[in-house]
């Protein structure tokens, strides 16, 4: 739709807590007229339409929370077994060692969730339910990673100088997207238990 169609309103949002870099806006459609050639589908379905737009999106904010624990992994391991201290890297400290292992099972375990979810899509089955399981797992397991990563790092991870502060911030956005992680809570419950608590 052009930015010039009458009714439409575009407002940039401004002070985002992450994803500083990606341009966000508000859009406002007042009295907006639709010319049937814009349609994405028949006329009265648009719940559906974009029902199942936001399960495909699930599973693309998984995978984005896989690449963002793994930068999690990445920057912990490589902090860990640089910084040194009373003479040893932190690495040899057997808590920073439980850090890192935490960060690297969520990253695995979100990767075969989303692996799941497109392997589904491929096959033409239903996937739904497993989009919401992977979203919900991989968008907390991305604030598990980073916050851990974060206390790897110790104060350094305070401070701008490092990424896993821009990790956490950017990973707490996605347990938001495309539906928060209590809605993920109530698909899945009630896909297993056909009562909806909605």
């Amino acid at each position: 739709m052009p930015t010039d169609t009458p009714g439409l309103t575009r407002r940039e949002v401004r002070g985002k807590l992450g994803l500083r870099g990606q341009a966000t806006a508000e859009l406002v459609l007042d009295g907006v007229r639709v010319p049937a050639s814009a349609l994405l589908g028949p006329a009265g379905k648009g719940f559906s339409v974009a029902m199942s737009a936001l399960a495909k999106g699930r599973m693309s904010v998984a995978a984005g929370c896989v690449g963002l624990g793994r930068a999690a992994l990445e920057a912990a391991v490589a902090h860990a077994t640089q910084r040194e201290q009373f003479g040893r890297p932190i690495a040899g400290h057997q808590l920073v060692q439980e850090l890192i292992a935490d960060i690297a099972v969520d990253v695995d375990a979100a990767r075969l969730l989303t692996w799941r979810v497109a392997d589904l899509i491929d096959r033409g089955r239903p996937f739904a339910t497993e989009s919401s399981t992977a979203k919900l797992f991989a968008s907390e397991a991305a604030v598990r990673a980073a916050n851990n990563a974060l206390q790897v790092h110790g104060g350094y991870g305070y401070i701008d100088e490092y990424p896993v502060g821009k990790l956490l911030r950017d990973a707490r956005v996605m347990t938001l997207y495309e539906g928060t992680s209590q809605i993920q809570k109530l698909l899945i419950g009630r896909a297993y238990t056909g009562v909806s608590a909605f």
